[in-house]
């Protein structure tokens, strides 16, 4: 395209995308953006790399959420203890 994506079509194009293959979840633009955060923290990237690089907030709940789903398996109180 000679103008380049606006970031509201990249999330169009996955929306559509993800409905042509029979999906059965609406993927959206934030999918690949929870995506990079998941797999970053998984490889033991600091939560502020990965709010730069995600253009989030340093401390922003949202991803806080989502790392929180990584963080608790490696990061948990029980870990050793049972």
């Amino acid at each position: 395209m000679e103008g380049g994506l606006q970031p509201e079509s990249v999330g169009d194009v996955i929306t559509r995308v993800g409905a042509r293959a029979g999906i059965k979840i609406r993927f959206t633009g934030q999918s690949p953006r929870r995506g990079l955060a998941t797999s970053s923290r998984l490889k033991g990237h600091d939560q502020i790399v990965i709010a730069k690089q995600g253009e989030w907030a340093p401390h922003s709940k949202v991803l806080a959420g989502y790392l929180e789903v990584v963080d608790q398996w490696e990061e948990n109180a029980l870990l050793g203890v049972l």
